[in-house]
């Protein structure tokens, strides 16, 4: 569901720079590079789960947004697939001493699509744009106001210095995301409110359409010219066309896939895209993502949740290992912590505190008061039954959510199970009325983890478990602002282990981004943080 709130890291940071995560890239499948020349132009379609709720940018921060907005945005620095730091709209950058202020030297031959040229000048009004009351919240915003940001300052045309109030080593990598990339100055102030429908960047691809919970449509920039250079080519992409048709369900995606109707499916359902790999009729592209893992936060604050034997009872009543196969079969990963494994500073004394264990779960229960007295599998406790309420957009959890249902109901949980859209969703959250949050974030290091569990976020702004402890915030305060790679490492270690201990989250498997290609689709690779890189894609006779 919701959130899942994508922030991947760059490598190459001067200072506090992790090590690639170790298998993320190699998870991919391997991608076949469609020189420039041999490319046939064409559209290519692509079936996506979930519609956007914005094209803004600096607006956005869901899932879904992010994979549209890179291919009609351009961010100030650029990022490999290794995890390495090239340019991007700035040919050159620097960082003070104690990595407070960030000094680019921009490119001079850059042009966004409505005409506008590109200076420093519209890197101030983006960054001034995401940190504005206009916006309420946003994975930009989150990384700009959580880092006290001061104002972006224009030293001339082609030279701007971006000012934090406290030391941020992660912002050279998270300059090449998509929620910092830079939009038009001139497409903001004219389209005001309705910019998200109206998106204008310096991007391969340019916006042409978008028909409500059908299709978003772009188009080639025949003038780009200034793509990274770790790409397979150079110049304007090699398709003509991008077209995003919205299909919720996996089987009408599955259809769509086999009919011809789209050329790549997302996240199709397992078996079905074995069986077409198998066939020849399809490739399956996957990546395992690192980061936070596919989770349900747990609220802490609301009953019967507020007992910490109750939260720990959930977490041993779910066996990861069965509910990964049985959902996504050889293509799924179990997750036992806060963060997958294949993150940096993965901890894994904190992997290890919970395994399946029923029994166990039955105890802890029992010892909280909570027992089945009338034999009907669900347990109650001084009149009132063992309720979980899980608001959520089922285009998200399909692919498991019955099975977690399944084990939580046998432990004796009366699992309700609302079925609603991401923004009916996020209203629920806000308003205090949910007790598991579905989340997931990619990342190749645990930076995510002070979002979504320091305090300062608690009571609607992302730490939906409303946990509040000292220590942990120290730890993820630390580690957010420390230059010492080693101290960081530590500092997350704790945060794991306080978080597993104090089970806040009940950690399912690690996302295993996937999709089904078909044979015409040629030069399919992944990005860092798993999204396909649709301007080396071409399209074969």
């Amino acid at each position: 569901m919701l959130i899942g709130l994508l922030l991947a890291a760059c490598g190459g940071a001067p200072a506090a720079t992790e090590a690639p995560a170790v298998d993320a890239t190699e998870a991919s499948a391997e991608a076949t590079e469609a020189p420039a020349e041999e490319a046939s132009g064409g559209t290519l379609t692509i079936g996506l789960p979930v519609e956007p709720e914005t094209l803004d940018p600096g607006d956005a921060v869901y899932v879904q947004e992010q994979f549209i907005l890179m291919n009609l945005f351009d961010s100030l620095l650029s990022i490999s697939p290794d995890g390495e730091l090239h340019p991007g709209l700035a040919t050159a950058w620097e960082p003070n001493a104690d990595y407070s202020e960030f000094t680019f030297t921009l490119r001079q031959d850059v042009t966004f699509h409505d005409g506008t040229p590109f200076t420093a000048e519209a890197v101030k009004a983006s960054f001034d744009h995401i940190n504005s009351d206009a916006v309420l919240e946003s994975g930009g915003k989150s990384l700009l106001q959580d880092h006290s940001y001061v104002e972006t300052v224009v030293v001339d045309d082609y030279t701007v210095t971006v000012k934090f109030g406290a030391s941020y080593p992660l912002f050279l990598r998270d300059a090449s995301r998509q929620w910092l990339s830079i939009s038009s100055p001139v497409a903001l102030e004219a389209s005001g409110a309705d910019y998200g429908r109206n998106p204008v960047g310096t991007g391969p691809f340019k916006f042409v359409q978008w028909d409500a919970q059908s299709q978003i449509v772009l188009e080639r920039n025949p003038d780009y010219n200034w793509g990274p250079e770790f790409a397979a080519h150079q110049g304007p992409a090699n398709l003509e066309q991008v077209v995003f048709r919205i299909l919720p369900e996996a089987a009408t995606r599955l259809t769509a896939f086999e009919t011809g109707e789209v050329l790549i499916a997302s996240e199709p359902p397992a078996l079905d895209a074995i069986a077409l790999a198998n066939s020849g009729a399809a490739a399956i592209q996957t990546f395992a993502q690192p980061g936070v893992p596919a989770i349900l936060m747990i609220n802490a604050t609301k009953a019967p949740t507020d007992n910490v034997n109750v939260r720990k009872a959930m977490i041993l009543a779910v066996n990861q290992e069965e509910l990964a196969q049985t959902a996504f079969q050889e293509l799924g990963l179990p997750a036992t912590s806060v963060i997958s494994p294949t993150t940096w500073a993965y901890d894994e004394g904190a992997a290890s505190l919970y395994s399946y264990n029923p029994e166990e779960a039955a105890r802890l229960l029992d010892e909280a008061g909570w027992v089945d007295a009338d034999g009907d599998g669900v347990r109650e406790k001084d009149g009132e039954t063992l309720t979980i309420d899980w608001p959520d957009n089922p285009a998200w959890s399909e692919a498991f959510n019955e099975l977690l249902i399944g084990y939580l109901s046998e432990a004796g949980f009366d699992v309700q199970y609302r079925s609603m859209d991401d923004g009916a969703a996020y209203e629920e959250l806000l308003a205090g009325n949910y007790t598991l949050v579905y989340m997931y974030w990619t990342r190749p290091d645990p930076s995510p983890l002070r979002y979504l569990f320091h305090s300062e976020n608690a009571n609607g702004g992302g730490a939906w478990t409303n946990f509040v402890n000292e220590d942990l915030d120290n730890a993820l305060a630390d580690a957010d602002t420390n230059t010492d790679e080693a101290a960081r490492a530590q500092d997350y270690a704790v945060a794991q282990n306080i978080i597993m201990e104090n089970a806040l989250v009940l950690p399912m498997f690690t996302v295993n981004t996937s999709y089904i290609t078909a044979p015409a689709v040629q030069g399919f690779s992944f990005d860092l943080e798993g999204y396909p890189y649709l301007y080396d894609i071409s399209i074969s006779e």
